[in-house]
């Protein structure tokens, strides 16, 4: 494969007598631009204009399926590509450049340099272009609009009615990626074919819909023909779709009220995305509308995004720590929990770490906390505070960007750290989502000498099992388990349990979440012995820590 820098490059003052000599040879030469597929035309003053769309030249409604120009690009390699149009034969020799705009920019786009090969059989050849033309505009799978195609339906949809009030509806099915993982691939793909079936079924020819990526599909509907309870009786059929005791699928609606038909088709669904978005978290909702705050919520996220790499930078992510200490109140060590102080203020956590997740950036800010919590711990070596410990977060998706044991070894090397010194907290769901895989990955974190938590744990739906398959050394118990008047008697005996389980278990237990003496008088009644929360303390930043370390051990001297 051609590299970037192995492009042939040419500049708009010589691209012309380029084009010229290889129209003694070709009986078409074009520049297009891969991105809107249109033909590029420079100007004598070195100035681009855009022609027609690349694909009309052959005689299409859209984008060639087999666009041997796109592929140019997209691996940098030239390709050829032979074209049946009313019984002509045409081939095509696409070849990636860059063109040296005035400025000194690159822009990448396709050279084609194209022959007429003389008359074929019409009839056949027309066929094949019908069959390609559906290809090109239908997704393989569900048979439905592909999204190029979807678009320019619903843009003409919305031209021959302009007076009519239309609702953009997305639809998206929840964790579908678990789907995949039960049923496997062609599981899912069942699923994705039954809900393009139901389309297909309750839609008129007043209505558009396609697939618009992954697990989405995009329907337009006139909002007079749009009513609630009918769609969520349709979503109840897609439930059926898939009959299991361990999964039940559910499809969420983001709706979006078309106020400007001339918006970009692209805004109309990011608008739809938005409102399905706010409700993703939640089983009970299945359909939400988009209200024009969540606009400025996704431009605030945007913001975070852009902010990120600088902030980074900058070192505007701190560890604040909270002591995990006993029921006496002395301090055995802290979980590292980050910060982001911005334009002096602090930023919530929440604020910030589902954006950077869904962002695939939350790796990035994980291993910059892991390394501040490791520099600390070497900062307190040969001092009082020395034999305290940090307790370090993964999250569930660190382990697909990080061999985090390998990761984690490295900056105990690094810091000249024992490595129990630097605790690991795994959240219970990040160890039930594939057991076998996680377990290897504790066991490797155990024979490098690593103490590991289960965070959270009595949260998620299959902690029994899951400890008797994964070794690890504490469970971290949240209060919610015990919060809250309902069954509360009841909640105890699960609790004492649980702690008693534990110690036969040979693994230590901290309570997380204490906020009352009574809570720690009566946890430490039932042999809970370690307790993190704010009865003690909230998460301080270093400084205030190490103070607070400090006068603890001076206490207990």
């Amino acid at each position: 494969m051609t590299n970037y820098r192995d492009l042939k490059e040419y500049s708009v003052t010589e691209i012309n007598g380029v084009l010229d000599r290889l129209r003694q040879t070709y009986d078409l030469v074009q520049l297009v631009d891969i991105e809107e597929c249109r033909v590029l035309e420079v100007q004598p003053d070195g100035s681009i204009r855009y022609g027609q769309e690349c694909f009309r030249i052959w005689n299409r409604s859209m984008r060639c399926a087999n666009c041997s120009g796109y592929t140019a690009c997209m691996t940098h390699v030239a390709m050829d590509k032979v074209e049946h149009v009313h019984g002509d034969r045409q081939e095509a020799h696409s070849i990636p450049i860059y063109l040296k705009m005035l400025n000194g920019e690159l822009e990448l786009c396709v050279l084609d340099c194209i022959k007429l090969c003389g008359h074929e059989d019409g009839e056949e050849d027309d066929l094949r272009n019908d069959n390609m033309d559906y290809i090109s505009t239908h997704d393989v799978l569900t048979r439905l609009y592909t999204q190029e195609k979807l678009f320019r339906e619903i843009r003409c949809k919305l031209l021959a009615e302009p007076e009519a009030a239309f609702l953009m509806v997305m639809g998206n099915i929840r964790n579908f990626r678990l789907v995949n993982k039960l049923y496997g691939i062609e599981g899912g793909n069942r699923i994705l074919v039954g809900v393009a079936d139901l389309l297909r079924e309750e839609c008129t020819h007043e209505e558009v819909y396609g697939r618009y990526r992954d697990d989405r599909f995009v329907l337009l509907v006139k909002k007079s023909k749009f009513d609630e309870a009918t769609f969520l009786g349709h979503l109840q059929r897609a439930s059926r779709l898939v009959e299991s005791p361990i999964y039940s699928i559910s499809i969420q609606l983001g709706v979006y009220e078309i106020a400007d038909a001339n918006m970009p088709i692209a805004t109309m669904l990011d608008h739809a995305d938005l409102a399905l978005n706010a409700i993703r978290h939640e089983r009970q909702t299945l359909i939400s509308w988009y209200e024009p705050g969540m606009t400025a919520r996704k431009l605030k996220d945007q913001r975070i995004i852009e902010d990120f790499e600088a902030a980074m930078c900058n070192r505007d992510f701190h560890i604040y720590l909270q002591p995990q200490v006993r029921s006496d109140g002395a301090i055995r060590g802290a979980e590292a929990l980050v910060r982001w102080v911005r334009d002096g203020q602090i930023v919530p956590p929440m604020e910030f770490l589902g954006v950077l997740h869904q962002s695939e950036l939350l790796s990035h800010l994980d291993a910059y906390v892991w390394e501040m919590a490791a520099e600390l711990l070497h900062r307190w070596k040969g001092t009082p505070l020395q034999d305290l410990y940090v307790s370090i977060n993964v999250d569930p998706s660190d382990f697909y960007y990080f061999d985090v044991p390998e990761h984690l070894k490295g900056l105990c090397e690094k810091y000249g750290l024992d490595t129990h010194k630097l605790r690991v907290e795994i959240t219970e769901t990040a160890l039930v989502d594939d057991a076998e895989r996680q377990s290897r990955i504790v066991e490797t974190l155990h024979d490098a000498g690593f103490i590991v938590e289960i965070d959270d744990f009595g949260k998620g739906s299959s902690s029994l099992s899951m400890l008797k398959d994964i070794h690890a050394d504490v469970l971290k118990i949240d209060m919610g388990f015990i919060r809250g008047k309902s069954n509360l008697y009841r909640s105890r005996i699960i609790l004492a349990s649980v702690i008693d389980m534990a110690e036969q278990l040979e693994m230590g237990v901290i309570t997380e979440g204490v906020e009352t003496r009574e809570q720690v008088d009566r946890l430490s009644d039932m042999g809970c012995e370690n307790f993190q929360g704010f009865f003690f303390s909230r998460p301080i930043p270093v400084e205030d820590f190490e103070t607070v370390a400090l006068q603890n051990l001076g206490k207990r001297g």
